[in-house]
């Protein structure tokens, strides 16, 4: 069985698996949480996370409640998880950044709606917010600094949503290529395929069908 083919697809929200060392495939974007603090156990942990997504991911559902979060276990974060309880598909940064593994986040995503975390929380836990909209300035500034890599397979879909279209894939083919240096110097990648975001269910398989194998290869040249 090649890696691709451990892949189970059918929307579950329960679902994340390592399909390759240290590259997670999750359904939904809240088990990417998950994936760090398991990797995190037995490794040194990269405190940026570069976030490449259609949406910010930007909420946090503690707020008054921080104290919740930054002392849990991992036990009781799964069952959080497996709740839907204050950790959501677009929650899960906030718990890292609370717990203090995470001080730099780098962002490049779609949506227009909003922009990256609010000033307040950024303030409160002193880390470093960048927003770029080209994704080529950002893996410049990333230079060698060894990451943690978040993709969302939402952001090669024009509207991040059923309503929008696939890129063609020379575009996505170009914009992996760009993000090389990314996969290569990522500890950790996490790839959310999130139903009902990224296209209908054959867009799903057929967007992480090209991109998976590529992002695979990329770390191994």
């Amino acid at each position: 069985m090649n890696d691709i083919d451990k892949i189970v697809f059918g929307n579950n929200e329960k679902y994340f698996d390592e399909i390759y060392p240290n590259i997670w495939i999750i359904h939904n974007h809240k088990w990417s949480l998950h994936c760090w603090e398991q990797y995190r156990k037995n490794n040194k942990f990269p405190s940026t996370l570069v976030n490449l997504n259609f949406h910010w991911n930007a909420c946090n559902d503690y707020n008054e409640n921080e104290s919740t979060i930054r002392d849990t276990n991992l036990k009781n974060m799964k069952n959080s998880l497996i709740k839907d309880s204050n950790i959501r598909k677009d929650s899960f940064i906030a718990p890292s950044i609370i717990r203090g593994y995470i001080n730099k986040v780098d962002f490049h995503c779609f949506q227009k709606d909003t922009v990256g975390r609010d000033e307040s929380f950024v303030n409160k836990y002193k880390v470093v917010q960048n927003i770029y909209d080209s994704i080529k300035d950002l893996v410049h500034n990333i230079g060698e600094q060894e990451i943690i890599l978040d993709l969302d397979l939402d952001m090669f879909n024009t509207l991040g949503s059923k309503l929008g279209k696939l890129w063609d894939k020379e575009k996505v083919e170009s914009y992996l290529r760009t993000i090389t240096p990314l996969i290569k110097q990522a500890k950790i990648i996490a790839i959310a395929i999130p139903y009902g975001h990224t296209g209908n269910d054959e867009d799903i398989e057929c967007i992480t069908k090209f991109v998976v194998p590529m992002i695979i290869d990329i770390k191994n040249i």
